[in-house]
């Protein structure tokens, strides 16, 4: 059968390719070494969440939650990852749930780090730049290259997930979808249209 990843045609005898099980191996691993990192953030109380703005009042016990609420769940989530890639590969929502798990890793990396301090560039000025003088790319190659020049986080399952959500179009070679940055940058436009 194929693998169930998004815009991944490769041949497998389980629900995710060898290729997909590496990446979502990789997230699993970036995901227990963030656990510790997100007790630091929790106990960060000038972060926390502020108290009920109606009140107006800043020193009233139970005003502000004692912990920073989005890392506790954040590490909750990464703690119930309870098997390897490979052990999910067997399940029939393994690409679904590699997608979740490399959503709260990014998300917990952006609390635990903040957000790069990187100045984002004209959309305009970007496309002008790139149409036409770049080649495809891997999603994974594709997301850093973007991220890079345009100081927006992207992920490879992000620009996977377009394919089906943005109509996306791959370009095949060698076998292996891959994808043009100006194709992305302007699903990502796209998106940003359709939130406004």
């Amino acid at each position: 059968m194929n693998c169930t990843s998004t815009d991944c045609m490769n041949l497998t005898e389980t629900y995710l390719c060898k290729q997909c099980v590496s990446d979502f191996q990789a997230w699993i691993d970036k995901a227990h070494v963030l656990i510790p990192d997100l007790d630091v953030t929790i106990a960060r109380l000038d972060v926390t969440r502020p108290g009920n703005p109606e009140t107006r009042s800043t020193n009233v016990a139970g005003s502000a939650a004692p912990g920073n609420l989005d890392a506790m769940q954040l590490k909750m989530n990464l703690e119930s990852i309870d098997r390897t890639a490979a052990e999910y590969a067997l399940l029939d929502h393994a690409a679904g749930t590699a997608w979740i798990i490399s959503e709260w890793v990014t998300s917990a990396e952006l609390l635990i780090s903040g957000p790069e301090a990187v100045t984002p560039r004209h959309h305009d000025e970007i496309m002008k730049e790139i149409k036409g003088n770049t080649e495809p790319m891997t999603a994974k190659d594709c997301a850093a290259w973007l991220s890079h020049a345009v100081g927006i986080h992207f992920t490879s399952k992000r620009i996977r997930n377009w394919v089906t959500r943005r109509g996306l179009q791959a370009v095949t070679t060698d076998g292996h979808p891959k994808y043009l940055p100006e194709d992305v940058l302007a699903a990502y436009r796209q998106r940003e249209r359709d939130v406004a």
